[in-house]
């Protein structure tokens, strides 16, 4: 694994404190509130795209145009259910698809490289309001 820069060093920081998905923007005020000297926000950007290729952080697409990101340990990745109503994200714990492409592998012999998968639908507490 390559050694990692200041700039990755300080988004891992600010990422291990988040306990939801967080946007380029989010991570870049967080910093930006506990330093005035922390890094621009095109070097956050670097940082995290620097750190999804190495495996350390995956960026998930709610949809919106706005990509979020979150820590995970390297090769581990997360799928979750999205609220249309108030945009929560429900970490999944486990891979609903390693079956899916197992059963793919075996009938298409496709070998699949990688797969994104983010389930859509509204939350038990917009459902109540509505």
């Amino acid at each position: 694994m390559a050694k990692l820069t200041k700039g990755c060093q300080k988004v891992l920081e600010v990422l291990k404190e988040q306990h939801q998905l967080a946007s380029a923007q989010d991570i870049f005020g967080q910093m930006r509130g506990d330093d005035a000297a922390a890094p621009g926000l095109t070097t956050v950007y670097r940082s995290l795209e620097s750190l999804v290729s190495q495996g350390l952080v995956q960026a998930v697409d709610l949809g919106d145009g706005e990509r979020r990101y979150e820590m995970v340990k390297p090769g581990e990745h997360h799928h979750h259910l999205v609220c249309d109503g108030c945009r929560a994200s429900v970490h999944l714990d486990s891979c609903l698809v390693e079956e899916l492409e197992d059963g793919i592998r075996s009938k298409y012999g496709f070998q699949v490289k990688g797969h994104i998968l983010e389930i859509f639908g509204t939350c038990q507490t917009c459902q109540q309001v509505t």
